[in-house]
């Protein structure tokens, strides 16, 4: 008896495991990772943030087929031998910052500025000095090393009122930290979006066409988060929270309609697309939309091919 006892409370604890380890794995961690070392440039009325870990993007399975499909190694080789910074190895995360009118791109990797000043190319041919920084390219493109491990590029407006304000900036603002905290861990790419693009819409005001129709198709969003994991293939999660159901309508009309018109042009060699298409759902709830898709591996590689056609079937001029 106390075998048998002793036998079912060993099941019993091992099943009870089992539950809490599949638990785990069904539950990824969540909150996204920004370095440290960009919170004290991260303005208070930032409203937009966009991240990629290269670092680990560099891992992928799905990196290793672009790199075979566009030749990576040889573009990269090229960028490194002009700047003196290999992004294979030298650069962690990009970060983009944004208030809805202007935008700040941020680098951070392994370089110091004794290393990367000398060898910014044409870029480099212009520089100027404020306080203890020097800002190197003109004043639309320019660039400033901080500290060791981190660069900025923006207008050189927008970099003098950075320097001028860094010691005012703390962290990410409270409302973007918040969207960061429901995206996975281990997104390696993502954007969290509180208004900015309602300040792109007020700053490019509706005109005909094309623009006219996503100018007020975006006024209708309030704020947004997106994640983007990559591994054997590719998932992406979106949440729009719109400013009415009657906005959350129209952008999840907008969105369906698109993928309709795109299932409707696509040619009989690629028909490969229709899979892709089958694979983005988007569903509204009141003032909410939730997009989301799935690559699986076996697409990857037959929509990088794509890649090049896609792009200039698609462009359009504003």
């Amino acid at each position: 008896m106390r075998v048998n006892i002793l036998r079912a409370a060993t099941l019993l604890c091992g099943a009870a495991l089992l539950g809490i380890l599949g638990g785990c794995a069904r539950k990824p961690a969540m909150g996204i990772f920004v370095d440290p070392a960009f919170g004290p440039l991260i303005a208070p009325d930032t409203k937009l943030l966009a991240g990629v870990r290269l670092d680990k993007v560099r891992e992928t399975p799905v990196y290793k087929k672009l790199d075979k499909q566009f030749d990576l190694d040889r573009r990269l080789d090229l960028f490194s031998r002009r700047t003196g910074l290999d992004p294979r190895k030298d650069l962690w995360q990009v970060l983009v910052a944004s208030n809805g009118q202007n935008f700040l791109v941020m680098a951070r990797g392994k370089f110091t500025t004794g290393e990367m000043e000398p060898q910014l190319g044409a870029l480099g041919r212009e520089r100027s000095s404020y306080k203890d920084y020097t800002l190197i390219g003109n004043p639309q493109t320019s660039v400033v090393f901080i500290n060791a491990g981190v660069a900025v590029a923006g207008t050189q407006e927008d970099l003098k009122y950075l320097i001028d304000h860094r010691a005012e900036y703390k962290n990410v603002p409270p409302a973007l930290s918040a969207k960061l905290a429901t995206l996975p861990h281990d997104d390696q790419m993502w954007l969290v979006d509180d208004g900015a693009l309602a300040g792109w819409r007020t700053a490019r005001p509706d005109t005909t066409g094309m623009r006219s129709l996503l100018s007020n198709l975006v006024g209708s969003i309030r704020t947004t988060t997106v994640g983007v994991h990559l591994d054997e293939g590719a998932q992406m999660k979106a949440a729009v929270d719109c400013v009415s159901d009657q906005g959350a309508r129209r952008v999840h009309d907008a969105l369906k309609g698109g993928i309709g018109l795109a299932r409707l042009n696509t040619r009989d060699d690629q028909m490969q697309m229709l899979k892709l298409y089958d694979a983005i759902h988007v569903d509204q709830s009141g003032s909410q939309v939730a997009i989301s898709a799935e690559v699986p591996p076996d697409l990857v590689e037959p929509l990088l091919k794509m890649l090049p056609d896609l792009k200039n079937k698609s462009k359009v001029s504003f």
